[in-house]
């Protein structure tokens, strides 16, 4: 492969490596705001449930005994499509309410009743969907949690648009460089070159006066070619006295 072919490949290497790599941290920093996204959505019914649970608590109710809470969550999912569901349980990591009714009094997942251990609210997946949850408080300490489970749904459509956008940013960026590094390049690869070709053209026997001012590289060109033609003169002049030798003979 010639030099300029090499040139050309390395730029062009560098340029994809670089467009992936800024397509990728886009993506990713884009899955990041999804998830800020959808954690914006569900805190504030994350808090308004939280502080009517533990005022409720704090009257000495337990969760089952908070009658209120059922309709309540099962209102906000029928407002928000979006949510998958919503489930409250105690501090065993026992469902209490739940808009899915066929759970109620069975063991939440594992990982919910670990959380309740955090401050604030708590991020996770299930199957493929963000659960956002958080944790009540009682006199006695945690007295239980709530999980909201949210659809994937919105999520992928966001990152299908934002692929989409990404895939044609990039190629629009890409072409667009790739065109910048090829004039770069044959700029470049023609500045760089210039001494070689004349070089090669001083070589080839054209006169030093036509080239103008000569560099050193030129100078040294110069005396290589005209030991060249010195060096086949002598040995043109050796050709015919070996012929001469030959005719005495």
């Amino acid at each position: 492969m010639t030099f300029f072919g090499r040139l050309i490949l390395v730029i062009c290497v560098s340029l994809s490596a670089t467009i992936l790599a800024v397509a990728g941290t886009a993506f990713f920093v884009g899955e990041k705001v999804g998830e800020e996204i959808e954690l914006a959505r569900v805190s504030h019914l994350l808090g308004t449930l939280k502080q009517t649970t533990e005022a409720n608590l704090a009257i000495g109710l337990s969760l089952d005994e908070i009658s209120s809470l059922q309709p309540m969550i099962e209102r906000e999912k029928a407002d928000d499509a979006g949510i998958v569901v919503i489930d409250i349980f105690n501090a065993a990591g026992i469902s209490v309410h739940s808009t899915d009714r066929g759970s109620i009094g069975e063991q939440v997942e594992s990982a919910w009743k670990t959380n309740l251990g955090h401050d604030g609210i708590w991020h996770g997946r299930l199957r493929g969907e963000a659960v956002f949850g958080t944790r009540f408080e009682n006199d006695l300490g945690v007295a239980g949690g709530i999980a909201v489970t949210v659809s994937g749904a919105g999520r992928a459509g966001r990152t299908e648009v934002m692929s989409m956008d990404l895939a044609g940013r990039a190629a629009v960026l890409g072409g667009g460089a790739l065109i910048v590094g090829l004039v770069l390049s044959v700029g470049c690869a023609f500045w760089l070159g210039r001494p070689f070709r004349r070089v090669a053209t001083l070589l080839g026997g054209e006169p030093a006066a036509d080239l103008g001012r000569l560099d050193a590289m030129d100078r040294l060109a110069v005396r290589v070619r005209d030991n060249w033609t010195a060096t086949g003169e002598r040995m043109a002049r050796g050709q015919k006295q070996l012929e001469a030798l030959d005719d005495i003979e």
